[in-house]
């Protein structure tokens, strides 16, 4: 995938830096931003006039810039969902990477988790085949542990539960965690992307679940599944406590509706 990065200040363009490390792309910023031309191509129009000329080279843009900014700047070019670039938003702070244009057939709602993940921020997919999906699966795992594990004990904790890997939204688990190799396969194996809680929200809410003094320890939490599944969604309740097999553990939350 073909992708330009747009950032219109020196923030963003610290933000679009940290992307560009991870993932092959090339980034766009006002002559006015940019410090370091050898990185960056600069360009003295209108950020306008930028997308119209760049608009059919790229088969991603990512602007960091506020989304309302992006709506007026792309408005005139949207012809079809499956000719249209991959439109991501992301704040100037990495916090949030919104999948704003083709979401699935351009490959955006992909796209913004994966950012959200180089960036340690969260992504926003508002299409309604997502919408749909309400489970957020917390997982922890010693150092190491195959693919092969994570992926049976995931599907054990959902037959427990009469639920099916398809109503899987999102895999979460602490930020300690965001190199794991078995959890990075899960997560393509299985198309559902990952997030990872820092620790400092865990902590708030670790008192409502059992302790481990060996995660304590190891982490400086003493909980990793069912904390990650809480906080993975938005208004969850659990309705699988911690089951764990010899090297990982899970917990599954629900999402519910307004």
């Amino acid at each position: 995938m073909k992708t330009a990065i747009v950032a219109i200040t020196a923030e963003g363009l610290i933000v679009a830096r940290r992307i560009a490390e991870n993932m092959k792309s090339e980034i766009y910023a006002p002559t006015k931003a940019a410090t370091d031309n050898g990185t960056v191509k600069t360009y003295s129009t209108t950020t306008k006039e930028l997308v119209t000329k760049i608009w059919g080279d790229y088969d991603a843009i990512i602007f960091v810039m506020a989304l309302g900014i992006v709506t007026r700047i792309i408005k005139d070019h949207i012809e079809d969902k499956h000719k249209d670039p991959a439109i991501v938003v992301i704040d100037e702070m990495g916090r949030y990477a919104i999948s704003a244009l083709s979401g699935h057939e351009g490959g955006a709602n992909k796209l913004a988790e994966k950012i959200s993940l180089f960036c340690k921020g969260d992504f926003v997919v508002t299409t309604g085949s997502e919408a749909t999906k309400r489970l957020i699966a917390g997982m922890g795992c010693r150092r190491g542990t195959p693919v092969e594990k994570l992926e049976e004990l995931l599907m054990e904790g959902l037959a427990k539960i009469d639920r099916t890997l398809s109503e899987v939204r999102v895999i979460a688990s602490v930020e300690d965690k965001s190199d794991e190799t078995g959890l990075l396969e899960l997560s393509e194996r299985l198309n559902i992307p990952l997030k990872f809680i820092p620790k400092t929200l865990i902590a708030v809410i670790e008192e409502n679940f059992d302790s481990r003094e060996l995660v304590k320890k190891t982490l400086g939490i003493g909980s990793v599944a069912e904390p990650s599944a809480m906080l993975g969604g938005t208004r969850c309740q659990l309705i699988l406590k911690r089951i764990k097999s010899t090297t990982a553990t899970l917990a599954i939350a629900e999402e519910s509706s307004l």
